[in-house]
């Protein structure tokens, strides 16, 4: 696999920056959520399906993005259930998570089933913040990356300023 850039600008996860206001609320983390799910998905829908391959040097194609936006809200949302279910669960996942790698590494060449794929995700993932309390975004983690933090580092990490990320991606790649 070639290496490209990750959200950090380090190697490995397709050169999409983070840029997301920290949140505090459940009602916060569900609102910016779905906020960045319908830009997202207005970008997935339009996206030129003559274009779903193109990759400037060293990062991502659109449907590399777009296979990874189908994989990672699922991901977390199992994570999220996982904690939920016991609350001294390691969460998180480093890039060489080979669900991640293999995403990305054979993305679908369809632009339907790509789109299809991110709205389940999307769903998904929604469906899970569903239950969120104010105290649940406070309560103590154990990330497998980082160490202790408060949930909302993972939400500001994993779930909103990746998708942040890769809205600001996908938009360039047009």
């Amino acid at each position: 696999m070639n290496e490209r850039r990750s959200h950090d600008g380090a190697e490995g996860s397709g050169g999409a920056p983070r840029r997301v206001a920290e949140v505090r609320a459940a009602d916060e983390v569900r609102a910016e959520n779905a906020r960045l799910d319908a830009a997202l998905l207005a970008e997935a829908e339009s996206f030129d399906p003559a274009r779903l391959t193109a990759a400037p040097d060293g990062e991502w194609s659109a449907a590399q993005v777009l296979a990874h936006l189908g994989e990672f809200p699922r991901f977390f949302a199992g994570e999220l259930r996982r904690w939920q279910a016991d609350p001294s669960a390691p969460i998180g996942r480093t890039h060489e998570h080979p669900v991640r790698l293999a995403a990305v590494e054979s993305p679908a060449d369809v632009h339907s089933e790509l789109v299809a794929a991110v709205r389940s995700a999307f769903a998904e993932l929604a469906g899970v913040l569903d239950a969120l309390t104010d105290d649940d975004v406070e309560a103590k983690t154990e990330n497998v990356k980082y160490g202790p933090e408060p949930l909302s580092a993972f939400f500001d990490r994993y779930v909103l300023g990746h998708k942040a990320g890769h809205l600001e991606q996908l938009q360039g790649l047009r």
